[in-house]
């Protein structure tokens, strides 16, 4: 069942959940939306991504099209079981709806979920099985995390600046000595790195919420700002690091992703405010007089 209108529908559909997306969409949820809304959506996310890639190489499942090739009409790698466009999908679209208080969000999330899932199927690169196991995960995932939240923002809070710091980087060190790998290496640096401009921004400023109505140049400001620096560091460190044949690929590429992560919480806020582009009403970094300074905070 192919014509060229449904493949260019479904080619569209699966780019939604590709990495590039999430680069771009979790990025704008933190710099021009609610802060507090793209913390949470971006660890679930992260979780979700690590969750599924190390499923993938435990059952190794081969593609549909190691058995027919003529299928495959996307390229794609790796294996197949389960589908992580359809899990993360599922997480992207139906947290950001439940998260977020627009109602409308949900049978768009929906709609978006389903047509990630089903433009696998159709693009040749997953069976029906592993999309379903996808979304199955996926919605597991979003219970569990909801049910886990409030126990784990308590306990959290309840931990010391330097606890928490230390939990920032060991958590994630963890996870990547279970499970090395390339796109692990990238989620769990992205997380600690995150998680480190996460806990100096709160040393360092007051809290808010949400972005003002009628600030559109500044918000145009941040965007070029935050993914000016995003793609000096994401981008342009991959051009002079290391290659993949190297003996410390894994070591500069889980560097990279940890500058990248404190960028997205830190770096890009600082400097927003620092340029007069964080208006009042979102959360923001209150630069200090010195690095002394907020050494000192930290401690």
């Amino acid at each position: 069942m192919r014509s060229p209108v449904a493949d260019t529908i479904f080619r569209g559909g699966t780019l939604l959940g590709q990495e590039v997306f999430y680069l771009l969409a979790l990025p704008i949820l933190l710099w021009c939306g609610d802060l507090r809304l793209g913390v949470r959506l971006s660890f679930v996310v992260m979780v979700s991504h690590y969750i599924n890639i190390s499923l993938k190489d435990i059952l190794a499942q081969p593609r549909p099209f190691a058995f027919r090739p003529e299928l495959q009409l996307f390229p794609v790698d790796g294996y197949s079981l389960p589908s992580n466009h359809a899990q993360t999908g599922l997480v992207f679209w139906l947290g950001l709806a439940k998260l977020a208080p627009q109602r409308y969000l949900w049978p768009l999330g929906i709609v978006i979920a389903g047509l990630i899932g089903f433009s696998r199927i159709y693009l040749g690169v997953h069976f029906p099985s592993d999309v379903l196991a996808g979304w199955v995960l996926g919605l597991v995932l979003l219970i569990g995390s909801g049910l886990a939240e409030p126990l784990l923002v308590n306990w959290l809070g309840r931990l010391k600046t330097w606890q928490q710091a230390l939990l920032a980087l060991m958590g994630p060190a963890l996870l990547f000595w279970l499970h090395p790998g390339k796109d692990s290496a990238a989620i769990v640096a992205a997380l600690s790195g995150a998680g480190i401009g996460l806990i100096i921004a709160r040393r360092c400023a007051g809290a808010g919420a949400g972005v003002p109505q009628g600030e559109w140049a500044k918000l145009s400001g941040r965007m070029v700002v935050g993914f000016t620096g995003l793609l000096l560091i994401w981008a342009g460190l991959k051009v002079v690091f290391p290659q993949e044949e190297h003996a410390c690929f894994l070591l500069f590429r889980y560097i990279r992703y940890w500058l990248a992560g404190l960028w997205l919480t830190l770096g890009a806020p600082w400097l927003f405010n620092l340029l007069g582009l964080a208006p009042a009403g979102i959360d923001r970094i209150k630069p200090k007089k010195n690095i002394l300074d907020i050494t000192k905070s930290i401690r």
